[in-house]
């Protein structure tokens, strides 16, 4: 997000309407902010002040760059200064409509205990960029600061509890001992890997208190995440204004451009088609018409749902086993169709498989043994089974045999052999850029992501 002046003070502390008895408090996460002493609310002048890139303390520059714009040689405006980013995790429908309308407040804290493990294990992730001694790479720091606001209602006032999870353009270099701008190319590429560690947080959570969930997928069978059960979906229909919005601009968006948006433009398309003023109305009076959308008979099924959730909650017991048949599942699933995949890329197919039955530290952990065994081989955060490592790149060598090595530029002679002299684990094959593993996949035609 470039600029953003004031918007702590406007959409973060006022929710998604105004309320002038009403506002929201933020709180601090992560270990750059123990490092700035934050912790607890968010107040307006921290904030803003992370915003600046200043120390809230000292009021002094935390970065050496002091966010300003990229400019070309000829004047022009190559890319606004970023100064923070917006990250939001939001509850599925039913969720929102049993802890808001039917009044079970625990689900509240099980959002807010899913969003911090989120945000624990996406903080790993947090990187600077190095540009020291001819170096052009990234660096992983492990901090960042980030202000979490949680908000219930949507500006359509339909029930829809969310978190905003804004982090500074901030993180702790440990190496060159100094404040640097965030790195955020390693949250991006695991968006769909965090969005997992949050649904099934929040579902497992669930689960304890006392719901069954049931996982949906849209017509094509693509996952969209789960819901509690027992709820109908014209109950859901009713509180989902935002999201007929979001499907009629995407609708109108493909039969102009005869395509589909892209995720960018989706998210460019929900900001465009939302009211960019706040309703100023009460928070009582908000409560009063969310539930005059209901009938009787659908205020009592939410009452009764309730009430049987609350007899049925008990500490969750996982079943021995699940974390090695979810992991057995994604390995199936991913390695179907690539020879080599990030670890993220098999722990969300793991997630979406045993969602809300198993702990991301479970599911890590037989992750990790799986390759401290050598059923796993790789380097770094790329992995891939003996099978579909070693049957591709022969499968690819015999291709380029019979073709000729014209268009690798050497003999077959001189092609690199595979076998003894390829020690997978261990070595830097994988990781090398321009390296001949990385060739040889390439030309075997596996595709960069599932």
């Amino acid at each position: 997000m470039a600029g953003g002046e004031g918007y702590a003070q406007r959409p973060l502390q006022q929710s998604d309407y105004y309320d002038q008895k009403r506002t929201v408090e933020g709180q601090w996460h992560g270990r750059g902010a123990e490092l700035l002493g934050l912790s607890g609310r968010v107040s307006p002048e921290e904030f803003e002040s992370l915003r600046q890139g200043l120390d809230p303390e000292t009021g002094e520059f935390l970065r050496q760059r002091q966010g300003s714009d990229r400019i070309s040689a000829n004047g022009a405006e190559q890319s606004k200064a970023r100064s923070l980013y917006d990250m939001t995790f939001s509850a599925p429908k039913s969720v929102s409509v049993m802890a808001i309308v039917g009044g079970d407040e625990r689900l509240i804290a099980a959002h807010e205990t899913a969003v911090r493990e989120t945000l624990r294990e996406a903080e790993k992730y947090s990187a600077t960029r190095v540009r020291l001694a001819g170096l052009n790479e990234n660096r992983t720091t492990g901090n960042w600061v980030v202000a979490a606001y949680m908000h219930d209602t949507s500006r359509e006032l339909d029930l829809q509890l969310h978190t905003h999870a804004v982090a500074a353009n901030l993180t702790y270099d440990g190496t060159e001992a100094r404040w640097k701008a965030l790195q955020a190319s390693g949250l991006y590429e695991r968006r769909s890997y965090l969005t997992e560690v949050y649904r099934n947080a929040l579902s497992r959570q669930a689960r304890t208190l006392g719901y069954e969930i049931e996982n949906r997928r849209d017509v094509a069978g693509k996952d969209k995440g789960f819901e509690i059960a027992g709820l109908s979906q014209e109950i859901l229909d009713k509180y989902s204004r935002r999201s007929a919005q979001r499907d009629a601009a995407i609708q109108e968006f493909t039969h102009m451009r005869g395509r589909a948006p892209t995720d960018n433009e989706v998210a460019v398309l929900i900001c465009e088609s939302r009211a960019d003023k706040l309703q100023e109305i009460s928070t009582e009076l908000v409560r009063c018409r969310q539930l005059e959308r209901l009938t009787p008979d659908q205020r009592n099924m939410i009452g009764s749902l309730r009430e049987e959730a609350l007899k049925q909650s008990s500490p969750l017991r996982f079943e021995h086993g699940v974390a090695e048949a979810s992991l057995g599942h994604a390995q199936e699933h991913v390695f179907e169709r690539l020879s080599v995949a990030k670890e993220h890329e098999i722990l969300t197919e793991a997630l979406r498989h045993s969602r809300g039955q198993v702990e991301l530290s479970v599911l890590q952990g037989v992750l990790s043994r799986e390759r401290t065994g050598g059923n796993l081989v790789g380097a770094g955060d790329e992995i891939a089974t003996h099978a579909s490592h070693y049957g591709r790149l022969h499968a690819g060598c015999r291709a380029a045999e019979a073709r000729g090595a014209k268009q690798f530029g050497q003999t077959s002679e001189k092609r690199p052999r595979f076998g003894s002299q390829v020690q997978l684990s261990g070595s830097n094959w994988i990781m090398k850029k321009n390296g001949d593993f990385v060739e040889v996949l390439h030309f075997v035609g596996v595709p960069d992501g599932i």
